[in-house]
């Protein structure tokens, strides 16, 4: 009857008696069950704001030095820069600043721009091969994660990690930014046909935009998805979903956390009513063949690159190879829901500006995060969150 089931049936328990599986052969079995309510979405009311970031000079600069490092040449100096990677064996001190027994033992790699204390900064500068230093560590690498992964120790023990290493160094590399010429702008941005610095400088700050437009985007949606959730008005058969969430939580949730918190379900749930009605009424959905597009035009791409000078031939068998690939990747059920996933929020977030009566507002990075950082309001992905995991 194409009825419009909300979250699932539960058993009645008490209208169904008890079954004698042995000498009975017709069974009576009681559900309840819920019906979607009716939703009228109204697109056209909502008035919200579009933010087009505007990075700095200074961002600007960063991010064209960091596509020249990338580019770059890799030489091997005698002495150690402010921004080279230096490779070495780092040794764990006792207090008599000799090598601690069954202490920390292993080559690492540390980035010398990335030292956060000055002073041990300048303890590598200038250093040369075999050169030994000593210092703190802790004090150097602020990241806990990151110091882990260099002394091969769990997190909990690099916490407490405060002994003086020796670093003796092995080898030092430093990569030289590319120089600005049409080889770079062309392998930069290929098929640009950027020629001069001016237009190479363009380009970039509009690859820098879009960065940028992803977090305006994403902070588009998440303010449209409290507004229509608060203004969208139907009725919700609130016990029967109170009971739901408790018997659907395999034991995870009780009566009593449910009641405490139920105001944040609820919106979960209406705005994924909310969202279905979307698709429903602007035929938003991702097929698989759109999948296997995004696996062969996004992903693959970095791992099959077009070799020069390749013949019609070799063109056919990549292909062929990327699509037999991206067609084995979809029976990855987890993968292939994130990249549904992706594919449906870049469709919704087109819908939304399509069919919204939003302004676009100028705006500097700093006051993009000032914006969003003061805001407290549940983002749709902390509700859409919520209420999967609570579901499941």
């Amino acid at each position: 009857n194409k009825i419009k089931v909300l979250a699932s049936p539960l058993a009645d328990n008490e209208r169904t008696k008890q079954v004698d599986w042995d000498n009975e052969k017709e069974f009576t079995f009681y559900f309840d069950i819920a019906i979607q309510p009716e939703i009228n979405v109204d697109l056209e009311k909502e008035k919200p704001v579009l933010y087009d970031i505007n990075p700095t000079e200074e961002m600007l600069n960063k991010f064209i030095d960091d596509i020249r490092y990338r580019y770059g040449k890799v030489e091997s100096p005698e002495t150690v820069g402010e921004s080279d990677m230096v490779y070495g064996h780092l040794e764990e001190l006792n207090e008599q600043g000799e090598k601690k027994e069954g202490g920390v033992d292993t080559n690492t790699t540390i980035f010398v721009d990335k030292i956060a204390l000055e002073t041990i900064k300048k303890k590598f500068i200038g250093k040369k091969k075999d050169d030994k230093i000593v210092f703190k560590i802790n004090k150097a690498i602020k990241d806990v994660s990151q110091l882990a992964s260099m002394l091969k120790k769990p997190m909990e023990e690099v916490k407490a990690f405060t002994a003086d290493t020796s670093f003796t160094i092995l080898s030092i590399q430093r990569m030289n930014k590319a120089e600005m010429n049409e080889d770079f702008f062309n392998r930069a941005y290929k098929d640009k046909g950027i020629k001069t610095e001016e237009d190479f400088k363009k380009i970039a700050e509009e690859d820098l935009k879009n960065t940028y437009k992803k977090e305006s985007d994403s902070y588009f949606v998440n303010k449209l998805t409290e507004s229509l959730t608060k203004n969208t008005k139907f009725d919700l058969p609130v016990e029967f979903l109170k009971r739901w969430l408790v018997e659907t939580s395999d034991g995870k949730l009780k009566k009593e956390d449910v009641e405490g918190n139920f105001t944040k379900y609820e919106n979960g749930i209406r705005w994924q009513l909310i969202e279905g009605k979307l698709a429903e009424t602007y035929l938003l959905d991702v097929k698989n063949e759109e999948i296997k597009d995004y696996y062969k035009n996004e992903l693959f791409p970095s791992y099959f690159p077009v070799p020069e000078n390749e013949t019609e031939e070799q063109k056919k068998d990549r292909e062929k190879h990327m699509d037999e690939l991206a067609t084995n990747m979809i029976q990855n059920k987890e993968q292939t829901k994130q990249v549904f996933d992706y594919l449906f929020e870049n469709k919704l977030t087109d819908c939304l500006k399509k069919n919204t009566k939003y302004t676009t507002k100028k705006i500097s990075i700093d006051d993009f995060i000032k914006e969003v950082s003061g805001k407290k309001e549940e983002t749709k992905k902390e509700v859409k969150k919520e209420t999967k995991k609570e579901s499941k």
